[in-house]
């Protein structure tokens, strides 16, 4: 019973890890969607011919009138906040929670499950004696006509809100529809800097910029904005109009001076984009895009920028997500991204590997996975390390590992990546530390011959930790690919037991099947000290013999015996010159040692 509860202990511990919120979304108004795909002549039927696009305030009669004439539409939560953060939630992987109120009506029932059901927080979700806000969503021919009903709907006034509200967040995502809530939209905005959240706020529509720009200019010379996104309608809206000069260029340059970050999209040309101080940047729209609906595409948008910059990522990454997010949501009808959108997103953002994993793992799982790939993202790919936790530092291959580490840092000046646990890993991983060279981890919470998590000795945010071994052993194979010829990594296996052996035997798979995901070939080293693999070769030759394994595939298995010898294979292989190694060592491939064998 000791052992049980103390694994329980352990459970629990792992469970309440990272569970603070990260990113809150103000949404005053809550407000469902009723989203509607119609043919052409349908939609003039419906609502009239020279009425077709944009969007028009109703009564609830008419939202009934229209809604029994389609007859078939989806509902879900609605509103740019609320589409938002379910895209960072869902999606991404980001703990997220809104803050808004809705009406005790089965609209407002709707809205909190379809938040839910995105895995957002809802507990700051109040719920008042009026109703929740309706839209009816008319898609036809990749256009939308929208119809919005907000008579008596239930709303968040400015006493309605507290730090409390934001207190923990990284991040308060505002929306400029807010203004029409009198001083909700600066009170929102001093309370979430008074927790020290960053602020993103979406200037909304080019209504709302044009009838009230003196307080859309007034909080964005306040500096208190940290990211700033608007369409290019929005942007030229902020200087005047284009019949007064404005641009898109012009709103951008306007933002970046006050803002840390300006966005602006420009629909199917993509979008522009400045961090203050530097200079400014066109990022393409994604490619091979076909447009169903156009919701939603701004604010998904605005949840991949943002996932880029809350994971550390350059700022042409982070405008290169928010375009593929944008192109991904306009390619289904609705605001809400499908696991088929999903997958197109992160095949281009990550490559297949990725996507599949995404796409085939539950939602844990995919949070990993975008955590690790975003820790990878901001550290670089390079040479990956695989080892015993059991070896301490008095094993004769400690020391070994750990100049190994040093030197071969020096020599490519990469990353160097590991399990980042004890033994073989923490040996090399110190000796690239003492090089003063980037190093990463991809942690779980107990290696194999240990009975508690290890301390680390990696630096404050180059660990990621995984509950599943399946997240951890696809992003370190992730973090040796090379996605161009001017990458230099490696996959090295110093001594190791059976998690060793497993990973060796998958990454050899993933090779043979050509699977591996790296555009360039990566060299697999196998460290044979004092004839550690000698046993494993033998096998292989067992394999070749029994007709299970030919010999050929094993041509990018190479060994090395000494350090000296690792080195001059990575020189030769990256056409590089060193001290550090000694010219003249052959290569000696798995395959053909298999032949000298007998």
């Amino acid at each position: 019973m000791a052992l049980d509860m103390k694994l329980r202990d352990e459970f629990i511990e792992l469970s309440h890890e990272d569970t603070g919120i990260e990113f809150v979304a103000l949404q005053p108004v809550a407000i469902v969607d009723h989203v509607c795909s119609v043919d052409d002549s349908t939609l003039k039927n419906i609502i009239g011919q020279d009425d077709v696009g944009g969007s028009r305030r109703v009564g609830r009669q008419e939202i009934q009138r229209i809604l029994a004439e389609v007859s078939e539409y989806t509902t879900k939560a609605g509103g740019s906040a609320a589409n938002t953060i379910k895209g960072l939630a869902s999606g991404f992987g980001v703990r997220c929670q809104l803050v808004g109120a809705r009406g005790a009506d089965e609209q407002g029932a709707i809205f909190a499950s379809s938040l839910k059901r995105s895995s957002v927080d809802v507990k700051k979700l109040r719920v008042g004696r009026g109703i929740t806000g309706r839209c009816v969503i008319l898609s036809s021919s990749g256009q939308r006509t929208m119809r919005t009903c907000l008579d008596d709907a239930e709303r968040l006034s400015t006493s309605d809100i507290s730090r409390e509200d934001f207190e923990g967040a990284k991040w308060v995502f505002l929306s400029g529809y807010i203004l029409y809530r009198q001083d909700l939209l600066q009170s929102a905005v001093q309370l979430a800097r008074q927790t020290g959240a960053k602020v993103a706020l979406d200037l909304a529509s080019f209504e709302v910029v044009r009838e009230f720009r003196a307080d859309v200019e007034a909080l964005i010379k306040s500096k208190q904005i940290e990211c700033c996104f608007c369409n290019e309608d929005e942007a030229a809206e902020l200087i005047g109009g284009v019949a007064a000069g404005g641009s898109a260029e012009k709103g951008l340059a306007l933002l970046a001076e006050h803002c840390a970050i300006a966005a602006v999209t420009l629909g199917e040309r993509g979008c522009l984009a400045q961090r203050r101080g530097e200079a400014p940047f066109a990022e393409p729209a994604a490619k091979d895009v076909r447009v169903a609906d156009a919701t939603g595409a701004g604010d998904q948008f605005a949840a991949g920028f943002l996932y880029g910059i809350m994971r550390g990522y350059s700022m042409p990454k982070c405008a290169r997500l928010g375009c593929l997010a944008g192109g991904a949501v306009v390619q289904v009808v609705g605001a809400e991204m499908t696991p088929e959108a999903w997958r197109w997103l992160f095949a281009r953002l990550h490559g297949e590997l990725a996507a599949n994993v995404v796409r085939d793992s539950a939602s844990a799982v995919q949070k990993e996975m975008l955590e690790a790939y975003a820790l990878i993202e901001r550290l670089g790919r390079g040479v990956v390390y695989y080892g015993s936790a059991r070896l301490k530092s008095s094993s004769a291959h400690w020391g070994r590992a750990q100049a190994l580490g040093r030197d071969v840092a020096k020599l490519l000046g990469c990353t160097t990546w590991s399990g980042g646990g004890p033994g073989m890993m923490e040996a090399a991983t110190l000796g690239a530390m003492d090089a003063g060279l980037p190093v990463g981890g991809i942690r779980i919470s107990r290696e194999a011959g240990t009975t508690v998590r290890t301390a680390s000795y990696l630096p404050i945010d180059c660990a990621v930790f995984c509950r599943f071994l399946s997240s951890r052993k696809v992003a370190l194979v992730d973090a040796g690919v090379r996605a161009t010829e001017k990458d230099r990594s490696a996959y090295i296996f110093l001594p190791g037991g059976l998690g060793t052996l497993d990973e060796l035997a998958e990454i050899m798979t993933l090779m043979q099947l050509g699977k591996l995901g790296s555009r360039h070939s990566v060299p697999l080293i196998l460290c044979n000290y004092d004839g550690f693999y000698d046993g494993l070769i033998k096998f292989f030759k067992s394999c070749d013999t029994n007709g299970t394994l030919a010999a050929p595939e094993l041509k990018d298995i190479i060994l090395a015996d000494s350090n000296e010898e690792v080195l001059a294979i990575l020189s030769g292989f990256y056409g590089l010159s060193s001290d550090l190694s000694k010219p003249g060592h052959a290569l000696r491939r798995a395959s053909s040692l298999l032949n000298t064998l007998r």
